[in-house]
């Protein structure tokens, strides 16, 4: 069965939060401290939030993405334009249990095609330091690193960081 990437509706917004709230802790639970890991979760990957950003809210937010395969949503991303020619992809989330199969790279490239489509010359991201598989999937596909910088939701006393990647749009 062949995943498509399709922009996500209302009825899909309850399946997109658990997607990116599983997700987080998977690809995470190694990586951050538990307490930051429960912030996030709860101020960004709630069910309600996730429904209010469902629909697209251009330039700055396209609204979800998400992979569907065989009628099961398996993935989920967003991005936008953050000024006047730069993009920013915001988040890819995957199912835990369908990694390494081409979802994410699927979902990349659609919200980088609507950058690109928006008028976006480069798209940017941010990557937690020490997360080597993150960083070495975006380099892959072309991002190179820019700079480190606080994460966001980080406190004085977690000093999380986070790199901060850039590709350049032909």
């Amino acid at each position: 069965m062949t995943a498509v990437a399709r922009p996500a509706t209302s009825a899909d917004a309850f399946r997109v939060a658990e997607i990116c709230a599983s997700a987080y802790r998977a690809a995470y639970r190694d990586l951050l401290p538990p307490g930051y890991i429960d912030r996030t979760v709860a101020v960004y990957f709630g069910a309600e939030r996730v429904a209010r950003q469902v629909p697209a809210h251009p330039p700055r937010w396209f609204g979800y993405q998400v992979a569907e395969e065989g009628g099961r949503l398996v993935g989920a991303a967003g991005g936008g334009l953050t000024g006047d020619g730069v993009g920013e992809l915001h988040l890819i989330y995957l199912d835990p249990a369908e990694r390494h199969r081409g979802l994410g790279t699927l979902l990349l490239n659609r919200v980088v095609e609507q950058i690109r489509a928006a008028g976006g010359a480069e798209v940017w991201l941010s990557v937690f330091l020490g997360d080597a598989a993150g960083i070495g999937f975006y380099r892959s596909r072309g991002f190179q690193p820019v700079e480190t910088v606080q994460a966001g939701l980080s406190r004085a006393d977690d000093h999380i960081r986070c790199l901060r990647m850039r590709r350049k749009l032909d």
